[in-house]
This record gives C-alpha cells, structure tokens and sequence, in this order.
C-alpha cells in the first residue's frame, strides 16, 4: 500500500495478456500495449474505488473481485459474469 494525500490504497499492477477460463463464458483478451492490469473488490452499493474517485460497476458484483485495465485515458472493467437462469413457462 502507499499513501497518497488523504488516501491510502493498494496498487497491483502487471503487464500481460488475459486468458480467462472460468467457465462457459470465459474470455480471451490481450492487454492493449502500454496498459496495466490492476484488481478491486466491489463494494455492496456496486461502486469501486480507483484513485480516489467512485465509479459504479454492478450491484451483481458486489463482494467479488474484478479486473480493470488501465489505459491512459480509459478504465475498462474486464469480467464475465456466469449466470444461469430458468423460467417455467405455462401456457
């Protein structure tokens, strides 16, 4: 962690390509050149919290984990959500 006016945060930052495998939605993404990878967890109301700023993600998310590709001018969030749902249709 590193302290950085009035707030304190954590930094993980890596250069490489992605290649998910969790599950059927997996995806297959090369980090753009001259981006970082860096993770948040997502907070109950949906928002995550990159450089001091909030920014709302999912509510779905809530207490997960997600990656963020930083870019110069852009935050990308990078997750696939597995879901399955099923409704019994009555005629």
């Amino acid at each position: 962690m590193y302290h950085t006016g009035e707030y304190i945060r954590e930094k993980h930052v890596m250069n490489v390509p992605i290649k998910s495998t969790r599950g059927k939605g997996a995806i297959d993404f090369t980090v753009p050149q001259g981006a970082n990878i860096c993770s948040r967890k997502v907070a109950r109301s949906g928002h995550i919290s990159y450089e001091g700023r909030p920014y709302f993600i999912s509510k779905a998310l809530a207490g997960r984990y997600i990656r963020l590709v930083v870019l110069e001018d852009r935050l990308i969030v990078c997750e696939s959500i597995p879901l399955y749902k099923e409704y019994q249709l009555t005629s």
